[in-house]
């Protein structure tokens, strides 16, 4: 909704340039790259972890139903 306050117009929203105070620009695209590949090896793990557990899991018990 239209307001107005000290002679200006605006929708609510904060001036212009609020929104760059502070902003930080993208990662590049070898940092992209970088995290990417970081977080493909922390999955990798992750998944051999439980990849181990499930063959604990099978190990231990079999279920009796």
């Amino acid at each position: 909704m239209w307001s107005r306050r000290s002679r200006r117009f605006y929708l609510g929203l904060p001036p212009f340039g609020f929104y760059f105070q502070g902003f930080k620009p993208f990662p590049s695209r070898r940092e992209y790259l970088d995290m990417l590949e970081e977080y493909k090896k922390d999955l990798e793990e992750e998944l051999k972890e439980v990849e181990r557990e499930i063959e604990e899991a099978k190990k231990d018990k079999p279920d009796k139903t």
